[in-house]
């Protein structure tokens, strides 16, 4: 834990110099100020961190790339993931950035975004994470929905293969991660895969996020989790294959959008439809057998589903003259078997 507190409550407005009150206002957030009327960027540090730009935001909390500065050096650029004390629902998200914590620590995988500092004082909670600096697997959809890049078949494999190592590892440490979706699955400068938010993940060596609703993202979350069931890897096994299906197609495999957990149940116990998505055949039955209704009948083992995937790039390698490519980046390591 730290004693990182956020800046003063006052701060000088940079245009005219008056003294603003900050004192309840969120950290980044826009005031203007009453004597010159310019609109003002307030409470930018939080204790050694300098906030540069929001990232991202998900349920009472906000993820900013932040700079760490000590004493006398830049450290470089960090993810900061912020929940202050005033948001709603704050000790439910709590728990929620705990198990994150825990969860992501104890995988301590390379394909997984590394955890570097947890702190908690009486102004809120911060979780301190590498900075991811190629943004999110939801972000590179929505450029390819508006035209401005297309993620192809072979890509959408090839991510999905760095993620099941992820997968792999947090299974061997007895954690489901059970919100699997491209939000948060994220990219650094290179261009590799990793995963992300921990945040409702299952361990054996945590205590399990109460859930009085639906916390996961319905478009991704398995129908065994909507049971209430105990999830296992095969729950992680559905999510990944609804957001490749959703890199591949620019929309999720379920439209969910003000649904009843009991309307998702009777959606999701239907296939996903997989008839009109123009990729080989292989890669339509990967798909069909990871987002099965039945988490039986899907894959029996993430090395399983990892074969099958291989196979499925093997083949759209083929289809268009790439297999020496291919194995090429096996050997090189741009597919990481990790």
């Amino acid at each position: 834990m730290s004693s990182a507190t956020p800046e003063h409550s006052e701060e000088p407005c940079p245009s005219c110099g008056v003294i603003l009150d900050t004192a309840g206002e969120p950290s980044f957030s826009m005031v203007r100020c009453p004597r010159c009327r310019s609109e003002v960027r307030v409470r930018r540090r939080i204790g050694p961190y300098e906030l540069q730009e929001i990232a991202g935001q998900g349920g009472s909390s906000r993820v900013f790339r932040a700079r760490h500065v000590t004493e006398n050096e830049e450290v470089g650029d960090v993810a900061l993931k912020v929940l202050e004390r005033s948001a709603p629902d704050y000790e439910e998200y709590l728990v929620m950035l705990r198990n994150e914590a825990v969860c992501a620590r104890l995988v301590d995988h390379p394909g997984v975004v590394k955890v570097l500092n947890f702190e908690e004082d009486e102004y809120g909670a911060r979780l301190v994470m590498e900075f991811m600096s190629g943004g999110s697997l939801h972000e590179r959809i929505g450029l390819s929905d508006s035209g401005i890049s297309r993620i192809d078949e072979g890509s959408v494999l090839r991510l999905g293969m760095e993620i099941l190592g992820a997968l792999a590892a947090a299974e061997a440490r007895g954690i489901v991660h059970c919100d699997l979706k491209p939000a948060n699955i994220l990219f650094t400068d290179d261009g590799s895969a990793k995963l992300g938010d921990f945040g409702l993940a299952y361990s054996n060596a945590a205590k399990p996020v109460a859930q009085a609703h639906l916390l996961a993202t319905p478009d991704y979350v398995a129908p065994e989790i909507l049971k209430g069931q105990l999830s296992d890897f095969r729950s992680d096994l559905y999510g990944l294959g609804c957001s490749l299906y959703h890199a591949l197609t620019s929309a999720p495999p379920y439209q969910t959008e003000g649904l009843s957990i009991p309307e998702l149940l009777d959606l999701k116990s239907k296939p996903v439809s997989l008839s009109d998505m123009d990729v080989s055949p292989a890669t339509k039955e990967l798909l069909a057998r990871m987002t099965d209704p039945n988490p039986r009948k899907r894959y029996a083992s993430h090395a399983q589903a990892r074969k099958e995937m291989l196979a499925a790039l093997g083949s759209r390698e083929r289809k268009v003259g790439g297999l020496g490519e291919l194995m090429r980046n096996l050997l090189t390591g741009k597919i990481r078997q990790r």
